[in-house]
């Protein structure tokens, strides 16, 4: 098997010779360790040497990468650097090698953290085999001021004696956050007595430690109530990380960004609000509705989503229709022409035959307007003698009964509805067309700046305390013209709680994949056991029965309406009025007709006399 070898070295180039067969077993303190612990991830070995070594022709440094070479060629890529810088490059797998305790604290004070990956694996060893406690937790403690935590010291003692240190800034409620050094395993008999020990995670418990949370509210995710005096957070990520916490048993305080921004801008100067304080490590983690965007992935760490869901625009439900447009709604515009004609022709052609000439063998219709409007009706039409005229009436009576049948069922189901029904905005045109606009926060608009159907007709919601709840009502009120960009467990917590006051709904084609997780300061240590206990939740079904506690409601949400048409229901005031308003109409005209009538006979009788 080939053996690929990348040597980078900052401002020259030196060849390592590696000796034909040395004697590898006495670094075998090393390479048993390199081969449990690194060979599994197939990933490159970086070596980080002394800049003085590049120097020398021999070294121990150097003697220890030959027999590495020789005793792992078969699996091993290697790449060696006379120095803790990098250029582009970051590493996960580390091995440092130094003379001495003191040239190993200048090397590791000089690391460049951009170049090293914190959820890594380091091994730490010198040649000096005076052990030196103090120097140790020196090296410990610069490589925690980077919140690099997966490391082990190998320190050589007498002989061919080792000790291997790590260290666990959690390890007692007294020394939080300080580096207590733990002997995790012994080299004698040239061999190693639990090795499978070495990285064993010491972020797994943190023995009741506080920890600094930053967050702000953001329905349902992230909210604040006030219940005895005390100030309460709950909310669906509160749930989720008060269960990290009692897995992890740390203990926490929350902090709210001061002022009136809430997200805030993420910038490398000036940063301010809720991702200002992440980044500038004023707490050790936050949350609030915050999601993936590759602005925060370059400036910070963020975990596995701990939500999945979908960014979306809430769009208002269709405009209501008053009691007396419900009455028009049966037929539309075309069915009612074609009735109002159709019935226009009858009446004259009637008035034509029965009234135009007078005739033995034409029998006369008394009221022919009238009779007609009570066929329609569905009254009997008046006493007729002749078999042609039956026929007629008959006729009259056959299309009246169809067409007032067809119009009393699905009056029925106008007048029955009471529930409002989605806008058809369900597609980014839909809205355009509308002539709607796009409000947004501003941490919602950078996933749509780019948007070319959005980005013009985008409206920012520049203050972050305006609530989103009345945002929606004012949109399920035609008041806003427009729609609402939101996570949709936002829109569902609204539709649970408010749904009843004002309606809103989801464009169905108008969401993002949104991935909302906890994001943490660049350099932290906490992303890998939050994000082994997020899976873990995941795969045991909690993250959806948390989501189902701020979102089900079968009397509101959307998509459970459909059962109600099978449930009977009183009919209620507001869908019956519309008839009382037509019959209000028909008794003013009533009296003015009759005025009018009062009006004519007196003129006509004082014209008399």
């Amino acid at each position: 098997m080939w053996l690929i070898v990348g040597i980078f070295i900052r401002s020259s180039v030196c060849e390592i010779a590696i000796p034909p067969q040395p004697n590898i077993s006495r670094y075998d303190y090393l390479l048993v360790p390199l081969a449990r612990h690194y060979r599994m991830s197939n990933l490159a070995v970086n070596f980080c040497l002394e800049n003085d070594v590049r120097l020398l022709s021999s070294s121990e440094e150097l003697d220890t990468i030959n027999a590495l070479l020789h005793g792992h060629m078969d699996w091993m890529v290697v790449t060696v650097h006379y120095s803790t810088q990098c250029g582009q490059m970051r590493f996960f797998q580390n091995v440092f090698l130094a003379a001495t305790y003191r040239s190993l604290e200048e090397m590791v004070s000089s690391m460049d953290y951009e170049c090293y990956d914190a959820a890594g694996f380091y091994m730490v060893t010198v040649a000096d085999r005076m052990l030196n406690e103090t120097s140790i937790v020196q090296v410990f403690g610069t490589l925690w001021k980077y919140r690099i935590i997966n490391v082990v010291f190998i320190a050589p003692l007498s002989g061919a004696n080792y000790r291997a240190y790590s260290f666990d800034p959690y390890q007692h409620t007294s020394f939080c956050g300080s580096i207590q050094l733990v002997r995790v395993d012994r080299y004698v008999g040239h061999r190693w007595q639990i090795l499978s020990h070495w990285f064993r995670g010491s972020m797994r418990n943190f023995h009741g430690c506080p920890l600094r949370i930053g967050t702000i509210e953001a329905k349902p995710f992230s909210m604040v109530q006030q219940r005895g005096g005390k100030t309460v957070y709950m909310g669906l990520e509160v749930d989720i990380m008060k269960a990290i916490a009692r897995r992890l048993n740390f203990s926490f305080e929350f902090v709210t960004p001061p002022g009136r921004v809430k997200w805030g801008v993420l910038r490398a100067g000036n940063s301010t609000g809720l991702m200002g304080m992440i980044l500038r490590a004023e707490v050790d983690f936050g949350f609030g509705a915050v999601g993936h965007s590759p602005n925060r992935s370059q400036m910070l760490r963020s975990s596995y989503p701990g939500i999945i869901t979908q960014m979306i625009m809430a769009i208002p439900p269709r405009r209501p229709h008053t009691s007396l447009e419900k009455l028009f709604q049966p037929f539309s515009p075309s069915a009612w022409t074609l009735i109002v004609v159709c019935y226009s022709v009858l009446c004259a052609l009637s008035v034509v035959v029965c009234y135009g000439r007078r005739h033995p063998s034409v029998e006369r219709m008394p009221g022919m307007f009238y009779t007609f409007w009570i066929i329609l009706l569905g009254g009997p039409g008046g006493n007729v003698r002749r078999h042609s005229t039956r026929i007629y009436v008959i006729s009259l009576l056959l299309n009246a009964f169809v067409v007032r049948n067809l119009y009393q069922s699905a009056l029925f189901r106008y007048l029955k509805s009471s529930d409002l029904a989605s806008s058809k905005l369900h597609t980014y045109d839909d809205i355009n067309a509308a002539g709607l606009y796009y409000y947004m926060y501003p941490t919602s608009r950078i996933f749509f700046v780019d948007n070319p159907w959005v980005n013009n007709r985008i409206r920012t919601l520049h203050d972050e305390e305006l609530d989103w709840d009345e945002v929606m009502y004012n949109i399920s009120q035609h008041r806003l013209p427009g729609v609402l960009t939101l996570p949709l467990e936002s829109i569902s917590y609204y539709v649970k709680y408010h749904g009843q006051r004002g309606m809103v709904y989801v464009g169905q084609d108008t969401g993002i994949s949104y991935y909302i997780g906890f994001h943490f300061p660049r350099m932290s240590a906490l992303k890998d056991p939050f994000d082994r206990l997020l899976h873990r939740f995941y795969d045991a079904g909690l993250i959806v029965h948390w989501k189902r506690s701020f979102r089900d409601n079968p009397n509101t949400w959307i998509h459970k309406n459909e059962d109600k048409d099978n449930v009977p229901t009183p009919l209620h005031l507001h869908q019956l009025s519309g008839g009382f308003y037509l019959w209000a109409f028909c008794t003013l005209l009533t009296i003015g007709v009759f005025v009018t009538e009062v009006v004519r006979f007196k003129i006509n009788s004082a014209s008399r006399h």
